[in-house]
């Protein structure tokens, strides 16, 4: 069979064609992922059973995925049926008293599915205390013990109580405060989550605004992959 050479007239029609698709693909479309919390560090269960030796006595093994986290039953309202018990520890929060930048409102404590992540992130609960073990789990569940069972003082993704040196959360997302941030709309599209919290008004900037806490295609669990600082200019206008 004979075959014939392209033009390159052909070839520049074909990258016309391509770059013209790749601009037809909405923004959601760019940023949709896959989740997938069984291959992320959010399965604890891979931590038990003596799995990972730098987590305390090593967790509890409930036999199952969700449990460490979520309950289809009795679980918090405050986040999406929680199925742990917030801490009340008292935080040192990045607001106005520690920054004179911030021009957004800041809850005075911790707020929304923020509590959640750091009901395992700042220290003060063991990872496999839970509410409700499952049905299929005979054995007891641990107690709220100090430095039992605790993110790890090594882990990077231990946040303690100061969270003056981390991104302020629980901060409404106001561009109309502050023109150096691009609108919401603009926002949600590029892949970021802002949170409405029952017991005040606004959207608001929580952990898993950034982290999607079930998908790693982004690591560290980023919701917006941040190559270039995508991520950050997400939200600000720099």
């Amino acid at each position: 069979m004979m075959s014939y050479p392209i033009p390159s007239r052909t070839w520049s029609l074909f990258a016309g064609l391509a770059v013209l698709a790749g601009l037809l693909v909405s923004p959601q479309d760019a940023v949709a992922q896959t989740d997938n919390v069984l291959i992320t560090k959010h399965n604890l269960s891979m931590l038990s059973g003596g799995n990972d030796p730098t987590v305390g006595d090593n967790l509890v093994d409930y036999g199952e995925v969700c449990v460490y986290c979520h309950t289809p039953h009795t679980g918090s309202i405050s986040a999406p049926l929680w199925n742990r018990n917030f801490s009340s520890a008292t935080y040192n929060m990045y607001d106005a008293n520690h920054s004179s930048t911030i021009d957004m409102n800041v809850d005075a404590q911790p707020s929304g599915t923020s509590l959640a992540c750091l009901s395992c992130h700042d220290g003060t609960i063991g990872l496999d205390v839970v509410v409700n073990a499952p049905n299929s789990y005979a054995g007891g569940v641990p107690g709220s013990t100090p430095g039992t069972n605790t993110m790890p003082a090594s882990s990077n993704a231990l946040l303690d109580t100061d969270l003056r040196n981390d991104h302020p959360i629980s901060v409404v997302y106001d561009p109309g405060q502050d023109p150096a941030f691009n609108a919401v709309a603009s926002v949600r599209a590029a892949g970021v989550k802002l949170f409405v919290d029952p017991t005040s008004l606004g959207e608001k900037v929580q952990c898993a605004s950034c982290h999607n806490p079930h998908n790693n295609t982004n690591s560290p669990l980023l919701r917006v992959n941040n190559s270039g600082s995508s991520l950050c200019l997400t939200c600000h206008i720099k």
